[in-house]
């Protein structure tokens, strides 16, 4: 019980920084301009049925929207190359 119950808080507050799983999101347009101006490797988040976040995939920023991100994938997962993703829907965030 205690596993799921630490999965499922995974996405926490600490000192002001939100993260999931040790890693910074990116929450406003300026974090993901800056991200996609130095190329940053971006790693793509959503939630499972059970509310538990998982890496839907990792790569650079092309291009954003108000609505929507566009990765190119580091990994050939099977995806295209570069595939948008919905800021509404995933979260996005770095290592730092």
């Amino acid at each position: 019980m205690s596993l799921l119950i630490s999965s499922i808080s995974s996405k926490k507050q600490d000192r002001g920084v939100t993260m999931i799983y040790g890693t910074k999101l990116l929450e406003t347009d300026t974090e993901i301009f800056i991200a996609a101006l130095a190329q940053t490797p971006v790693y793509v988040w959503s939630l499972d049925s059970l509310g538990v976040y998982y890496q839907v995939t990792s790569g650079s920023i092309v291009k954003y929207t108000p609505d929507a991100v566009q990765i190119q994938s580091e990994k050939d997962l099977g995806l295209p190359l570069t595939q948008w993703y919905s800021r509404e829907m995933n979260e996005f965030s770095i290592s730092f």
